[in-house]
């Protein structure tokens, strides 16, 4: 998992005391207090050296200020400290993309090297509490915040008091679909304390023609510890301008401004020393965009950092006598940064397994079953032609405030045996192409989860119908399938599997993203350990 080392550090005595010269700006470098016994969120850091793989070297008290790129509201955060004083278990919610996940294929649940884990260890050591603080990892790989908009409930703890967001290399030029997560979760009812986690996609300067916008890696051409000309090229824009490659990354903190909630940031913590040669990127990353261990380690360390440090002239935490004061219902939010294309949706639906039952009118033939292969594989099956499934999905009326979904993704089991054909078609408050899905495909040989998209658009009304739907402010857009006659398989089996239904960012989710999104089976670990849901 770690990168090739070709100048791996000296750095660890580097990192772990202040660096004559960081590459930061004056006010970029000022000190968390005069000690010189360096610490990060009051605990030492050879508690944090024992606790953590990959921690070998650790940030000073310069770079974990500087790494706080915005202490944002502390109210939220202090209930989260009031409870761990009062060794109340705490519930954590880490989603993102495969730097959260911990791989690009799958979620590795019990990864201790990530940062989320990391930062679950140190809670446990420094509050603990019997059977232990608790972590779900939701972070799904290769997709992004327009996936987890709409699948969020399905990959976070039902009533997390801390959320974890790293999206910063996953938001493909697409900061609405940030925003409107970000305002589903400041809108939870439960009122969760969130942070906002940003890795950094690190430049390098391809040889020969000078192209910044390639990702490096283990085969790169040029030797990126020793090269100046790479350490020369890190940024975080000038004055007026913006760094294209990282946009998505300034996006995220302009959000987080105009919400006021808390960021931490690798480029705040780590740029001043990759500038000045202290610090060599791959002694922290495996690539441009992914850390390797010690990369999380330094996430973890800014993460614990901020919960554990409330930020000068905050009010204090609620009284230790007083704990209903943390539950409270979620304050109003300011207007969205990027307009109505950054309201959260008002319907969406994102349901597997056992959550599809709620979406489903009627069904003649289709059987719910895990076909004795565990919850992970449960859905809807039909064997014979003329089987059918009426859905009955949320889709808004025109004069709703926010967006009507647009957008239908089917989540399906693609076999080289025993699969049929179904006839998608749509009534009621929505219309659709006809479409056909064939399940049968032989040239792989295996049997995975696939999905296909269909585009949904409001039925045309007269002017009563339309008045009439308005006022209800709701209405049922009806998806039916329906199993063919004919088959390439000689058989008839279809198996619905996912259902996710967005608006129309969704239309350009990658079909990947949504493959391993659908395939998804959610475990359940708790009590100091850590739990995949991707």
């Amino acid at each position: 998992y770690h990168p090739t080392r070709l100048l791996l550090f000296m750095q660890s005595s580097l990192l772990d005391t202040e660096p004559s010269d960081t590459g930061l700006d004056e006010a970029s470098q000022r000190s968390t207090g005069g000690s010189t016994k360096h610490t990060a969120g009051n605990v030492d850091i050879q508690l944090l050296r024992s606790l953590w793989p990959q921690s070998e070297s650790l940030l000073n008290a310069s770079q974990l200020d500087s790494g706080v790129e915005l202490a944002g509201a502390d109210d939220r955060l202090a209930c989260v400290r009031a409870a761990l004083t009062r060794r109340t278990p705490v519930s954590i919610g880490a989603i993102g993309g495969s730097i959260t996940a911990g791989s690009n294929y799958a979620v590795r649940s019990g990864a201790t090297h990530l940062y989320h884990h990391k930062l679950l260890a140190a809670l446990d050591a420094i509050h603990p509490v019997r059977n232990g603080h608790s972590l779900s990892n939701g972070g799904v790989p290769g997709t992004g915040p327009t996936y987890m908009e709409h699948c969020v409930h399905d990959h976070m703890p039902r009533r997390a008091d801390l959320l974890l967001v790293e999206y910063a290399v996953n938001t493909d030029r697409n900061p609405a679909s940030f925003e409107r997560l970000l305002r589903t979760l400041l809108l939870l009812p439960h009122a969760p304390a969130l942070v906002v986690v940003n890795a950094h996609r690190w430049r390098a300067v391809r040889p020969g023609d000078g192209r910044t916008d390639k990702c490096w890696n283990s085969k790169w051409p040029v030797d990126m510890a020793a090269n100046a000309t790479q350490r020369a090229a890190q940024s975080w824009g000038s004055a007026g301008q913006r760094d294209e490659i990282n946009s998505d990354e300034d996006a995220i903190a302009d959000l987080c401004r105009h919400y006021n909630v808390p960021l931490v940031s690798m480029r705040g913590a780590l740029l001043g020393a990759v500038r000045s040669g202290a610090l060599s990127i791959p002694a922290f990353m495996r690539d441009c965009k992914h850390p390797a261990g010690e990369g999380h380690t330094y996430l973890a360390q800014l993460l614990l950092h901020r919960l554990l440090s409330p930020p000068a002239l905050t009010q204090a935490p609620p009284a230790r006598g007083h704990p209903h004061k943390c539950r409270r219902a979620p304050a109003a939010l300011a207007g969205p940064l990027h307009g109505e294309s950054g309201r959260e949706s008002a319907a969406s639906v994102c349901a597997r397994g056992s959550q599809l039952p709620r979406f489903v009118a009627s069904a003649q033939g289709f059987e719910l079953t895990d076909e004795g292969r565990g919850p992970g594989k449960l859905g809807y099956v039909a064997s014979q032609p003329g089987d059918s499934l009426s859905l009955c999905l949320p889709f808004p009326a025109g004069g709703a405030a926010a967006r009507s979904p647009k957008v239908l993704w089917l989540g399906y089991l693609r076999s080289y045996e025993h699969m049929g054909r179904v006839r998608v078609s749509c009534d009621g408050g929505c219309s659709c192409l006809a479409t056909l899905i064939d399940a049968h495909d032989t040239k792989d040989g295996v049997s995975v989860t696939d999905v296909r998209r269909v585009v949904l658009r409001a039925a045309r009304r007269g002017v009563g119908e339309e008045r009439e739907a308005a006022g209800r402010g709701a209405g049922c857009c009806s998806v039916r399938l329906r199993v063919a006659q004919g088959s390439s398989s000689g058989e008839h089996k279809f198996k619905l599997m996912s259902l996710l239904l967005g608006g129309a960012d969704a239309n350009s989710l990658q079909t990947f993203s949504l493959r391993v999104a659908a395939s998804a089976s959610e475990t359940a670990v708790a009590g100091g350990r850590s739990t995949g849901t991707g």
